[in-house]
């Protein structure tokens, strides 16, 4: 109890029976070693508890700006400079072990990597001039509209010269242009079949032959099936939405029959995707990972189930999914990396373990920078010290650009790593080792570098051989489409549909990967495959050896 007339403390009185009994045991404590007359043992003993108070509320602030993170929607991980410019005189102001960098020479460092990537992309544009070369979304943009080409002419009483007395003769051309819109329609068509019986007898009747069907007994062509599975699974639009699309088109069809189509289309397309499947696992570098996906279960209590989208991605290229019940890795990457021996990059999750300890696979672990740098970017509003070990990864980051603007091979490439990256490696490795020793095996800076130098050999790997890459960011873009999809859609009809889904997402995601328009190319392959295209030239049809017919051509 406060005595009478002292003065009112500002602090803040404890307001739970917890923080009572905190402070009841702080002071009696330090009481206690007072009367003993250990004062310095009393004075160590309040600043201890002091720090860990400063500790929780550290960890506490860093939790109220992830919540307002995620609720004002920020997600951007870049480094503010004024974050680093506090590094740096914090640390030279604290000294240590291994004193910092000097910013002014950092800065110059960054501006010369700059220079090196602005020289190499300018080259790049002026050997794409020199050979013709166009970008390939500007032939895209110019070959997949329709050109209608009208010609104006002079009217009569404007072609004669007045002051000269002479006709005028043509010296060239102006071009303008308009764009038109020409909503889609659909063209319903009907075939009249002749009939044919022997007037004598009566019997053996003759029929015209009827077309060629995709799906026996269906009346959809194959243009309408393929819009129908780009429709949903590359542009993300429910089969409700695209029932009342068709509506207003003139055409209503049920969503069951929408659903029934894309399902057969699914099963049509699953020896390609088959193909896809062993095609990666015959891939150097075999990248991987995984999302959620909701699917109906009537038989589960909340009628909900949680399934499993895996992706697997091969050379960049090809692009697989494979859908489990369960997140457990039998169904998994255990069953689909069985037995393999080279590259796999994924995150470090424990699901994986398994692929590169021998038990499933003997496969070589490659890791994500991406998830590495992930735990730093978390704590960058609540500590300055991580802007220094992110503007290394960016560094690294940034030499890789400058080996794509030089386009170098594989050899270059490793070459460069080893020549550039590898002491950056070497000086974000020294700083992780001092900062994990220095800090308490419970606070969150330590977890991240823990986390960085328990899979440093995975994650360095990348400097000894050029095929691999930095992060597994390739894959987890294409998982984007499940998530983009999922948020419309909302969940799938059932296992077996969401099996099918898998399907399709492979052959709609390599068709981006390959650059391959996705429309043409399921008309074609489905016009292919009804009419019994032989299951030896399947091979033909993946989306890296498909080549549009004249007709399909845009």
């Amino acid at each position: 109890m406060r005595a009478r007339g002292s003065p009112k403390q500002p602090s803040r009185q404890p307001s739970t029976a917890g923080e009572l009994y905190a402070v009841r045991q702080v002071r009696e404590s330090a009481h206690a070693l007072l009367a003993e007359g250990k004062i310095e043992e009393a004075f160590e003993f309040c600043v201890s508890a002091l720090e860990a108070v400063l500790r929780k509320t550290t960890q506490l602030e860093l939790l109220l700006a992830k919540m307002q993170k995620q609720r004002l929607g920020t997600r951007s991980e870049r480094i503010d400079p004024a974050q680093l410019q506090m590094l740096f005189e914090e640390l030279c102001q604290q000294g240590g072990p291994e004193p910092p960098a000097d910013p002014e020479v950092e800065a110059r460092e960054d501006a010369e990597l700059d220079r090196e990537i602005e020289e190499a992309e300018q080259a790049g544009k002026e050997q794409g001039k020199a050979s013709g070369q166009r970008r390939r979304q500007a032939d895209v943009r110019t070959t997949a509209v329709e050109r209608r080409v009208h010609r104006l002419e002079v009217p009569e009483a404007e072609r004669h010269c007045v002051p000269c007395g002479v006709d005028k003769q043509r010296i060239g051309e102006d071009v303008t242009t308009s764009l038109e819109y020409v909503p889609g329609h659909f063209v319903k068509h009907e075939y009249h079949k002749d009939k044919l019986a022997c007037p004598k007898c009566r019997e053996g009747v003759t029929t015209a032959e009827g077309p060629e069907r995709v799906i026996e007994r269906n009346t959809a062509d194959a243009s309408l099936l393929a819009h129908v599975v780009v429709s949903k699974y590359v542009d993300h639009c429910p089969l409700h939405r695209l029932h009342n699309i068709y509506a207003r088109s003139g055409a209503w069809i049920p969503v069951s029959t929408l659903s029934d189509w894309a399902a057969e289309v699914a099963e049509l397309l699953e020896p390609l995707a088959d193909k896809l499947g062993k095609r990666i696992l015959t891939a150097d570098v075999v990248k991987t990972d995984a999302t959620g996906i909701k699917v109906l279960a009537p038989s589960s209590p909340q009628n909900i189930e949680r399934g499993t989208m895996w992706c697997y991605v091969g050379d960049d290229r090809d692009v697989v999914f494979r859908y489990a019940p369960t997140g457990e890795g039998e169904t998994g990457p255990w069953e689909f990396l069985a037995g393999r021996t080279g590259y796999v990059q994924a995150d470090a999750a424990n699901v994986f373990d398994r692929v590169f300890n021998g038990q499933v696979a003997s496969a070589v672990e490659v890791g994500c920078w991406a998830h590495g740098r992930r735990r730093m970017v978390d704590l960058q509003d609540m500590d300055c010290r991580v802007a220094y070990p992110l503007k290394l990864i960016g560094r690294l980051y940034r030499i890789e650009h400058l080996a794509d603007a030089k386009n170098l091979s594989i050899d270059q490439r490793t070459s460069l790593r080893k020549q550039r990256s590898q002491g950056i490696l070497d000086r974000l490795k020294r700083w992780l080792v001092t900062t994990h020793a220095s800090e308490p095996p419970s606070a969150d800076l330590a977890k991240a570098t823990a986390y960085i130098l328990n899979h440093w050999q995975a994650l360095t790997r990348f400097v000894d051989d050029g095929r691999l890459s930095l992060d597994n960011n390739i894959c987890e873009q294409q998982l984007r489409a499940i998530a983009l999809g999922r948020r419309n859609y909302l969940f799938c009809g059932s296992h077996k549909a969401a099996e099918r889904a898998a399907v399709l997402y492979t052959l709609t995601r390599t068709c981006a990967q390959h650059a391959v328009p996705p429309l043409p190319y399921l008309t074609d392959v489905l016009r292919k495959l009804g009419r019994g295209w032989p299951q030896s030239r399947l091979e033909e049809l993946l989306p890296h050896r498909w080549q549009a017919a004249p007709a399909n051509q845009p």
